[in-house]
C-alpha cells in the first residue's frame, strides 16, 4: 500500500521515510488557541535533537489550503506504530482512522475554554496567518469570512457563538483519555511557567534520551512570556484567566452555566 495521499486525483503528500524507524511512535494532541503552537513546536525541536522523524500534517493541509471538511479519508495509511512522532493536531480528527492511535502513546494538552475563545477573537481578528492557497482556496475563503466575522463582533458575542466548539473539542479528548491505555493530559496552566518540567514529564513518560542540557535548552529556547498584551503578536500575552479581564460579568456567568459538566471535569470552576 502506498504511503501517500491524494487529492482531486493528484499526489499531494507521501509520508517521508523515517530516521527513526525503531522508535514507537507517538501522538501529540490539543485544541487551537490552547499552546498548541507551542506545543507542536517544542516537539519539533525536540526530534530535531534526537533525530526523531517529525509528522505535521494537519499543518501541511492548512498550510496548502485543504479544508477540514475536505481532509482525505486515505490520510490513514500514513500513521505507524513505528518510526514517527506524529504532532500537530488542534482537534481529534473525524475525517479519517488512526489505526495505531492506541497501540502509540499519546500526550494531550487542554487549556480553559474561556482563556481560549477570547485568544481566538484576538488571533481571527489581529494576528493569525492565513492559510495556503497551492492546492485549494476553499479554505483561504472561509479564513477571511471568520476574520470579517471576528472583526464585526463584540468579544462577548464572539465568546457566546464560539466557545461550544472548544469545549465540543475537549470532551472528545476527554472520551478519547477515558479508554486510551498509554495517554498522559497536560494541561496548559499547569506547564506555562514551567516548561523545564513539562519537558521532563513529557521526556520520561515517553522515554525519550536527550544528551546533558538539551532539555534545560529546549525548555530555554521556548520560555517567552511577554512583559505587556500586544494583539498583533500570535503570543498576545500567556497568563491564564485573562478572559476574567475581557469578558464581561454577564458571559462569564452563562458560560460557566452552560459548560459546567467540561469546566468541573476539567477542573476549571
Amino acid at each position: 500500500m502506498s504511503d501517500s495521499i491524494t487529492y482531486n486525483g493528484e499526489v499531494i503528500y507521501t509520508l517521508p521515510e523515517s530516521r527513526s524507524p525503531d522508535i514507537d511512535s507517538v501522538f501529540f494532541m490539543s485544541v487551537h488557541k490552547s499552546g498548541s503552537t507551542l506545543l507542536n513546536n517544542m516537539v519539533r525541536a525536540a526530534c530535531e535533537m534526537l533525530d526523531h522523524e517529525f509528522v505535521d500534517i494537519q499543518s501541511f493541509f492548512f498550510n496548502n489550503g485543504v479544508s477540514d471538511a475536505d481532509i482525505p479519508a486515505e490520510t490513514s495509511v500514513i500513521f505507524k506504530p513505528k518510526g514517527y512522532v506524529y504532532s500537530g493536531f488542534r482537534y481529534f480528527p473525524n475525517q479519517y482512522e488512526i489505526p495505531c492511535l492506541n497501540d502509540c502513546k499519546l500526550v494531550v494538552l487542554v487549556r480553559d475554554p474561556r482563556d481560549a475563545v477570547v485568544s481566538q477573537y484576538f488571533s481571527l481578528s489581529k494576528s493569525h496567518p492565513l492559510p495556503g492557497q497551492n492546492i485549494d482556496d476553499k479554505l483561504y475563503r472561509h479564513m477571511v469570512e471568520q476574520r470579517e466575522k471576528a472583526l464585526a463582533a463584540d468579544i462577548n458575542e464572539f465568546a457566546l457563538r464560539e466557545i461550544g466548539g472548544f469545549v465540543k473539542k475537549m470532551d472528545t479528548y476527554s472520551e478519547l483519555l477515558k479508554t486510551h491505555p498509554r495517554a498522559r493530559l497536560f494541561q496548559y496552566e499547569e506547564v506555562i511557567y514551567m516548561k523545564k518540567k513539562w519537558v521532563m514529564s513529557m521526556l520520561n513518560f515517553l522515554g525519550w534520551k536527550m544528551q546533558p542540557g538539551q532539555p534545560m535548552q529546549l525548555a530555554n529556547r521556548f520560555n517567552v512570556v511577554p512583559r505587556q498584551e500586544d494583539a498583533t503578536k500570535h503570543i498576545r500575552q500567556v497568563h491564564p484567566q485573562n478572559y476574567m479581564s475581557k469578558l464581561s460579568p454577564e458571559t462569564i456567568a452563562e458560560i460557566n452555566r452552560t459548560y459546567a459538566q467540561t469546566l468541573l471535569r476539567f477542573h476549571y470552576i
